[in-house]
């Protein structure tokens, strides 16, 4: 019988994100998926599995959304 190599795809599968960080203190953040769960470095660029990636950048949009919400109705 033949052994059968499984090839290690968990590269493959990351994405490289970023998070700003709010305030000096502000070191990680921590981000669910269905269950599963990390912290993730705030302040520099990381690589992480394309899921928790798809939610950052999610919130990303949605942070920039509210953002340009509050300005267009602050400035009247």
């Amino acid at each position: 019988m033949a052994n059968v190599l499984k090839k290690d795809n968990s590269a493959a599968n990351m994405k490289t994100v970023f998070i700003p960080r709010k305030n000096k203190n502000d070191t990680e953040r921590y981000v669910a998926v269905n269950g599963d769960n990390m912290l993730i470095q705030t302040g520099i660029s990381v690589k992480v599995p394309e899921k928790f990636a798809q939610v950052i950048e999610n919130s990303q949009k949605q942070d920039a959304a509210a953002q340009t919400f509050i300005e267009m109705f602050a400035n009247g």
